[in-house]
Order: structure tokens, then sequence, then C-alpha cells
């Protein structure tokens, strides 16, 4: 099979297409055949060498990806939730070391959900990672109820796009922050509210808030004090050591009598029964994605350049199989002779030439900024 991996850290041009065998499913495992995949903004987090778990990674090269839609095309001898031809997506849990930028995936079955109904396999593979960080953090750590006020910042991006909407369905109050081209796109996800950082400051506001969903990782706790209730909730979805640090010491600070403002990171968790709900939730039309743009496998590289502009509206897609001629991308502005694509499957070339890896075209030189979440 043809996957995308990481030889080693770098910028987005290290990244190789290759040829590789096809993963075995373990007993509890079910085998995807991956027709798409997301970006996510921790894949280049990962790919840079500058991801907080980094320790935690598998040994070079490996496959990047942790989003995945697809059709089963084998399953271990211990499940019983699924068959051959059923359509799931899942989240492959980081314990798996990753793999979804591939042919094929072997995910635990108790990741896998079944695909919903009424979308397709690109707007479905943008839902687990993100839809899954905006449900853990606004219920679990947020402890987010209905009737209470939520300031989703960053709310275009993809876990602020689903932040919105799985916050309405709960019965929240949301007010989305959001640059002026996006202003139209989160109202229409359902914000009651919309500020356009701009030509308004949301901090420098009377208007007081339960929580504060940061998925910029721009705030804090503490800049957003005078924006939370008393027994507020700041959770934002970027690692950095100071924001660890900060959850800690309000935890700590929640040991005391009163009541007490908490700071929380979320730290996903792939779990099957919740995207089940999220599939549930999708097909009675409360959960949509928007898809930004489609690249073929062969583009891993420009998607990443194009998520490291943070200026996605939604989800980027990477479509591993597709009855559409390629290319499928839209890709960025760039300088001659970059951001072509490597032959895919059913193609002339060999993806491995004389016994070499070929790298991945990009869409051009990468900004500053790696850390930052996600696009506004």
């Amino acid at each position: 099979m043809k996957a995308v991996v990481v030889p080693r850290f770098g910028h987005s041009d290290v990244l190789e297409l290759v040829d590789m065998p096809r993963p075995e499913p373990g007993p509890g495992d079910v085998l995807i055949e991956v027709h798409a995949a997301s970006i996510n903004p921790r894949d280049w987090l990962i790919r840079s060498g500058r991801y907080p778990f980094r320790a935690l990674l598998p040994r070079f090269p490996f496959v990047l990806g942790s989003d995945v839609s697809g059709v089963v095309a084998a399953v271990g001898s211990q499940v019983r939730e699924f068959r051959k031809d059923d359509e799931v997506y899942a989240m492959q849990p980081s314990s798996r070391g990753f793999g979804t930028y591939a042919e094929y995936v072997a995910v635990p079955a108790a990741a896998v959900a079944l695909k919903p109904s009424n979308m397709t396999h690109a707007e479905a593979a943008g839902v687990p990672l993100a839809a899954l960080t905006a449900r853990q953090g606004l219920l679990d750590d947020a402890r987010l109820e209905p009737g209470h006020k939520l300031l989703v910042i960053g709310a275009s991006g993809g876990v602020g796009s689903y932040a919105v909407q799985i916050a309405k369905h709960h019965g929240a109050e949301v007010t989305g922050v959001c640059s002026t081209r996006n202003v139209d796109f989160v109202r229409d996800l359902g914000a009651d509210r919309v500020i356009d950082y701009k030509v308004e400051p949301f901090l420098d506001t009377a208007d007081v808030y339960d929580v504060v969903f940061d998925v910029i990782g721009k705030e804090s706790l503490k800049r957003c004090a005078s924006v939370l209730r008393r027994d507020g909730a700041y959770v934002t979805t970027i690692p950095r050591p100071r924001m660890f640090r900060d959850s800690l010491l309000s935890r700590l600070r929640e040991l005391l009598p009163g009541k007490r403002r908490r700071s929380r990171v979320v730290l996903v968790q792939s779990r099957g029964e919740e995207l089940a709900e999220l599939t549930q939730l999708a097909e009675d039309s409360k959960l949509r994605t928007h898809v930004d743009r489609v690249f073929p496998l062969a583009e891993a590289a420009a998607a990443h350049d194009a998520s490291r502009t943070f200026r996605t509206r939604g989800k980027l897609i990477l479509e591993v199989r597709s009855p559409h001629p390629h290319p499928l991308s839209h890709p960025l502005p760039s300088r001659p002779g970059e951001g072509r694509h490597l032959p895919l499957r059913g193609h002339p070339k060999p993806v491995v030439e004389g016994g070499r890896r070929r790298p991945l075209p990009t869409g051009g030189r990468e900004g500053e900024g790696e850390g930052r979440g996600e696009g506004s």
C-alpha cells in the first residue's frame, strides 16, 4: 500500500510517499480501507519535532494521521460490532502510532463507529479528532450545562466549528470569535452572537461567560478572568507547558473552600461510543463538516502548508480513494514547480524509484507561528 511517512523531523518537504506492507488487524482490530483522512495541527507539530509529547512518538519512519473514514476490509477474531464492507470512521489512538495517511490502517474496534450515512467520506474524516476534542473539552473539562454562556475563540476552524454546533445542541448560549471573512460562516453554524476580533475586542467587554473555549491558544485563565464567572472555566486545546502549569495550579486551588475559576487543557481520547453519538447528531442534521479543501494523499505536504496559514475554515482533507480525476486540491499560490503531486495508486510511475523514497512536493515555504491553534 502507499502511505505518507515522516522519516525525520523537519519542514513539510521531509514527508515522503512510500510503498509499505498492508497492516494486519489484531484480534480486537478493524482493518479500514482508507477513503479519506484529515489534517490536524498536531500532525505538523509532530512532523516538525515540536509536539509536546515527542518522547511518545513511534520510531522513524512512521505514518502520520489520526482521522480516518473508509470501509471495513477485515476484522479481528474478537470483533463482533463491525463486519466487512461497513462504512466507518475513527480516531486512531496515539498509543497505536497514528497511521491514517495511508491506503489501509488497523484501528482498535473500541475507537471505531459507523460513519454518518448523510456524510461523504471526506466530510466524515474531518469529524473524529476535532469533534471529540470539542465534545470532551466542553462536556468533560468545562462541564458545560444548558443555559451556560460560552465564548469560543477560533470558532471557524476545525475544533471551533464543531464546538459551536455541539454547544448549541446542549443548550448553551454561544458567542463565536473569528475574523471578518468568517462572521457569516460562524453565524450559520448556529452561534447566537459573532465577534469579529479585528473590529471588536472580545476580552475588553462587560459580557461575562461560564466557559471560555480557546482553540487558538493565545489567551490564558489570567487574561480571561475579567470575562469569566467566579466559578467559570477556561479550556484550551493547545498543549503548551504554560497551559499545563496553569491547569495544575488551578486544580490545586480547587481544593480550597469557595468558588474558583478553573483552567484545563483538553487531552482528547479516542472513544468509539462518543463517535457513535456524533454520528447520531450528524444524521439528525445537528452536526456538519465544512470541508475547506481536499488534497490527494500525495499532496500531504501542501496540505500541511495550508494548515500552517491558520486561516482554514472548517477542515482540510486528504482523499485517498476517489472516483474523481486528480488533481482534487485547490492549492495555495506557490512558486513555479511547486504544488505538483506525486503519482498515486494506479498511475504508471512508481512512488519508490531506484530504491529511494521521493519527497512530497510542498505548497511553499512554511511561515512562522509553530505551536498556535487553528485558524480564525
